[in-house]
């Protein structure tokens, strides 16, 4: 699959993955942090939302509209803190994260090939190109798909007796 509706597929996708992964779980599932350095699920949710409201596609747009434009950093563990992710609603978190994203999507289906080597100069990385900014985005929202489904492991981790050593790579123990 070519790279643009590869990306554009991913983004399409997120909202039914993210759904599904967290379908049926209980407040307690969603808002405990399944280890000390590890997120809860709500805290995911918003980290999700906060990239879709204010990071992804304002930097596309302007990266679109002003060819070399500054891009500002942001820091992602400051955000849960300021805005106390850990106590936040984690349906409102997932409502809000599916609202911006359908908002959002009628922008990427307006993207072309020919626009994806513009490029901004970003705080921390440098120059930054529309290509890199939306594989950051697609890789964005699998990784957090993914660490969802991590977190949901760790519910399982104390029941697995000796299965325990196939799982501890996958939740990042040190043995």
């Amino acid at each position: 699959m070519e790279f643009l509706p590869s990306v554009v597929q991913t983004l399409h996708s997120t909202e039914t993955v993210v759904r599904h992964s967290i379908w049926g779980l209980d407040k307690a599932s969603l808002t405990t942090r399944p280890a000390p350095r590890e997120w809860a699920v709500v805290e995911v949710l918003c980290h999700l939302r906060d990239l879709e409201r204010e990071v992804f596609p304002q930097r596309a747009a302007l990266i679109r509209q002003n060819n070399g434009a500054t891009i500002a950093g942001f820091d992602e563990e400051q955000w849960a803190i300021d805005r106390n992710y850990a106590h936040a609603d984690p349906l409102d978190a997932l409502e809000a994260f599916c609202d911006a994203r359908q908002k959002n999507l009628p922008l990427l289906d307006e993207l072309r090939e020919n626009e994806l080597e513009k490029s901004g100069v970003h705080s921390q990385f440098g120059t930054l190109t529309l290509r890199a900014l939306l594989a950051d985005w697609a890789g964005s929202d699998l990784i957090h798909s993914a660490q969802i489904q991590r977190i949901r492991l760790w519910r399982y981790y104390p029941d697995l007796g000796p299965f325990q050593k196939y799982f501890k790579k996958a939740l990042r123990i040190q043995e």
